[in-house]
């Protein structure tokens, strides 16, 4: 399954998603492929990569000086791989936008790596520009955080599913959109009002993932709560997030 995290709403935890998602499917036996899109390379540094000391990033596949194998850092948590990102995926966006196919350029690199993984998990930057366009167009479930501490999240979802019905005829099929709900505080009135709004768009959250402090020190650390800390409850609903995906790819 290729997994695109969306939401052009910046903060509404698409990185945190992304990585703990990728560390639950490999602690329940998955091959994961985590590829960061965004320029701002959080997830990279997340899984502890080192970007300055990378020969091969995902620049250099979208710019077409090398395969997407050359790029894949091994095991950077368990059963996990990641096609790491840098500062100058800004320039190759840009660069793409004259390029005939300009849309398929990551689906097409992707395409040889694909079946040795059971999850590709894709990230992408706080904007609908051409990277994230490029991730949405070879996802077959797109995943859409919406953040319960920023109203302004639920209005990015309502875009983003504007952006996919516009993709449609480009793919020929529209992947999945679902969404799962971040910083949830139950008896917060603004949860309530957020879970309301999503559910009034005829989207269901898969998941609730509470609001912790641990969320944002685990990045700090550069690992994934999920390994970090695996009895927490918030890694207890990215591992019911991992299992409800997998539901959704069955049908």
């Amino acid at each position: 399954m290729l997994l695109a995290l969306a939401n052009q709403k910046g903060g509404v935890g698409k990185t945190t998603t992304a990585v703990n998602l990728a560390a639950c499917v490999g602690r329940r036996g998955g091959r994961v492929l985590a590829v960061d899109c965004d320029p701002q390379s959080t997830m990279t540094r997340q899984l502890g990569i080192e970007g300055r000391w990378l020969a091969v990033t995902l620049v250099d596949i979208l710019a077409g000086r090398a395969a997407a194998a050359d790029a894949v850092v091994r095991d950077v948590a368990p059963r996990v791989d990641a096609i790491p990102a840098a500062r100058e995926l800004s320039g190759v966006e840009m660069a793409l936008v004259g390029e005939l196919g300009r849309e398929r350029f990551l689906s097409d690199a992707l395409e040889p790596l694909i079946a040795g993984y059971d999850l590709v998990v894709i990230d992408t930057p706080p904007n609908l520009g051409l990277l994230t366009v490029n991730a949405l167009i070879c996802a077959d479930v797109v995943l859409a955080p919406v953040s319960c501490e920023d109203e302004a999240s639920v209005q990015g979802l309502v875009e983003l599913r504007a952006t996919l019905s516009k993709l449609s005829r480009l793919r020929g099929t529209d992947p999945q959109l679902t969404t799962l709900l971040t910083r949830w505080a139950p008896g917060r009135v603004l949860s309530g009002v957020i879970e309301a709004a999503v559910a009034d768009l005829g989207l269901r959250a898969l998941v609730r993932v509470p609001a912790r402090a641990a969320v944002g020190q685990a990045g700090a650390q550069h690992i994934p709560l999920a390994l970090a800390a695996p009895d927490s409850c918030v890694t207890i609903a990215y591992e019911q997030l991992a299992a409800e995906l997998v539901a959704v790819s069955a049908r």
